[in-house]
Order: C-alpha cells, then structure tokens, then sequence
C-alpha cells in the first residue's frame, strides 16, 4: 500500500499520455483510491484553469480580472476594500489589479463622497460588455466541463466536492 512517503505515487495523467510522473510522485492504479481522487481533482482545476486561459486569451482578460468583473458587475460601487475581502486577495493586488482595469477602461475609482478615506469602484459600459462575454466564457466552461456528465452524475460530483470542501476547512480550524 503507497502513502505520501513514497518514492513513486502515480499520477493519473490528464491529457491523454499515460500517467504523470513527477519527481517523488507517480500515481496509478495501484495507487490507494484517495490518493488517485485526490490527483484527478487536481488535474481536473488544472484542465479548468487551462480551458478559462484559453478562453479568455479571446476577450483580453485574465482571470483576476475576470473574477474582480463579475463581483464588480454584480456589487457595482463597492469600495476596494470591500473587493479584496470578497475575493480574498491583498488589498495591495486588488489596488494594482484596479489600476490596471481602469488603464483598459474596464472600471473607474472615484473617491466616496461622504468618506474620503474610501475609493468606489464602478464598472463602465466596456466594462459591462466585457462582462458579457465574460458570461459566455463561464456558461461554455461549464458546458465543456459537465455537459457529457448526466444530471445524476453532476449532482453527485457536487455533493462529494462540497464534502471535500467541508474537510479542507476543518483541516484548516
């Protein structure tokens, strides 16, 4: 039986070549089974990561701002703050990444009215248009991801990745 000490964990591949074979870590089918879910989750995010770069290498976007968009688009006017907190990012990396999306027209910061201290972010028309294609790109990412699962299967992938979700966080209480 394989643990995380051993030399070799094989990988379960992921484009179609046979296993991966990583320094310290091979995983295969004599790999004990949480070892092999947990790999193939992770070449599942890694196949998705792949698909949302490609994808949105056609709308000239990249996925901190596509992420920082879609929260804007639905909590237009929110201060940076408020942002960096909602994506759980560094105020710092929301600041350059605004900065950034205001360079491309996508958004403008204006300082609050009422409370100087505060900059409200606000989406503009290219903004929102941008936005929208930003939709397309999520509803055909979803499609190409579990459009071949039937609705059955759909529902229990997300009831066993909720679970997942549910352990990393006590893992980290």
């Amino acid at each position: 039986m394989m643990h995380p000490e051993s030399q070799h964990c094989h990988g379960l591949g992921g484009h179609g070549h046979g296993p991966i074979n990583l320094p310290g870590m091979t995983v295969d089918e004599n790999t004990p089974p949480a070892y092999r879910a947990y790999y193939a989750m992770r070449d599942a995010f890694r196949a998705q990561k792949n698909l949302l770069l490609r994808r949105l290498g056609d709308t000239d976007s990249h996925p901190g701002q596509a992420l920082s968009l879609w929260a804007l688009a639905h909590s237009d006017g929110i201060t940076q703050s408020e942002l960096a907190d909602m994506l759980g990012i560094a105020r710092p990396t929301v600041t350059t990444m605004l900065q950034k999306m205001e360079r491309s027209g996508l958004v403008r910061r204006r300082v609050d009215e009422d409370d100087q201290r505060y900059t409200r972010i606000y989406v503009t028309e290219q903004g929102r248009a941008l936005h929208a294609q930003l939709r397309t790109v999520h509803a055909e990412m979803v499609e190409t991801a579990l459009g071949g699962l039937a609705k059955e299967e759909q529902l229990e992938l997300e009831r066993l990745l909720r679970l997942v979700s549910e352990n990393i966080e006590r893992g980290m209480a």
